[in-house]
Formats: structure tokens, sequence, C-alpha cells
């Protein structure tokens, strides 16, 4: 049987990096490291799963990049969490990546019909339907045609714009203000105590 270590400090944030090596990691102001932890947490979690797979389904990819977006936008945000901002989350995002210009008329429905319908109900609602071909929005007969596969791949791209400026932006912008905010949050879930020097 696998021993666990009950240090806070050994907990993994993505692949192998731990909380103590991001703590280095911010020590040194190493904007690429702390970039590519943040590739490799959603990466990990999020998308290879689902564009990887071998018996992906459009309603779990759907699922999946639904709890990324809200997860995204609370870094893009410095969110420790997203309680009661879920729908505002969706439309943020929507609204600020042109990936997702498609959905910004129908954000709100999206978010009712399709987030919230596939997690408490683990099906889409008022007339939505999950494909995986091309065209992330089609519109036929009263029908929304939502693609799954289409969605996360805008939402890979999303992600990996998002590390290209914390790579690129200075250490004291908001970008990095707000991503840190969140990575102390995560830190915070860990069980690390002190968190407040992480920034």
């Amino acid at each position: 049987m696998r021993s666990f270590d009950p240090n806070p400090e050994s907990t993994c944030l993505a692949g192998k990096i731990t909380v103590a090596q991001y703590r280095e990691m911010v020590r040194r102001e190493d904007r690429e490291g702390i970039a590519a932890l943040v590739q490799k947490r959603f990466a990990e979690r999020y998308l290879d799963p689902v564009l990887d797979g071998p018996n992906r389904h459009g309603f779990a990819v759907l699922a999946v990049c639904c709890l990324m977006v809200e997860a995204l936008e609370s870094f893009r945000h410095g969110w420790p969490r997203t309680e009661g901002k879920s729908e505002a989350a969706f439309c943020g995002f929507f609204q600020a990546h042109d990936e997702f210009r498609d959905l910004r008329p129908v954000a709100h429905e999206f978010y009712r019909a399709v987030r919230c319908a596939i997690l408490h109900q683990a099906e889409t609602t008022q007339g939505w339907r999950v494909h995986r071909d091309d065209g992330l929005l089609l519109e036929q007969d009263g029908i929304h045609w939502i693609s799954a596969r289409e969605f996360a791949e805008r939402l890979k791209s999303v992600l990996h714009r998002y590390c290209e400026a914390l790579t690129t932006s200075d250490w004291r912008s908001p970008v990095w203000t707000k991503a840190r905010a969140k990575l102390q949050s995560i830190c915070r879930n860990c069980g690390a105590s002190d968190v407040s020097r992480l920034t």
C-alpha cells in the first residue's frame, strides 16, 4: 500500500511540482516555471483526459470543460472560489476570449442549459444538444448544437495564451497578482500554512 505524506508542503500542485517547490519559484519570481505549473495543472486535470482519452463522450468532455472554465476564470480574477459567481464566470469568460464569441449572445442560456444541466442532471436542457463534430455552435430548428470537441480545443487555446501572458508579463502586473492570489488559495486548500509569504 502506498504511503501518503501528510505534510502539506509535499502536496503536488501539478505533475510532481509540490507546494514547497512552488514557494521556491515564488521566491525566485520564476514566471516561466509557474506558468508551466499552471499549464500542466490544467492539462493533466482537464484537457488531456478529454482530448486524448480513448473512450471520451461529448457529455463528459463538456462537463470537464465547464469545470475548467470556472477554474480558469478564478485564476484570471484571483478568486479563491467561484461560489455565487459561476454564471458571471461563464459570461465573463465568453466575453473575454474571442474563441467563444459565438456563445456571447447565448451565454446565460448556455450556463443554465448546458453547464448547470450537465452538472446537476447529467443532461442538457432547453433544446441544447451535444456533438463532437466541427463548428462550436450550430443552430437549427430551435435546437442549439454545441461541439464538445471544438469547445475543448478552443479552451486549450485560451489556456495556452493565458500561460504565455504569465510568462511575458511583469511579476507585479495584474495578471500575476491575480494568479498568485489564486495559487495562494490552492496552497491554503492543501493545508499549507503561512501562504501569505507566497506573494
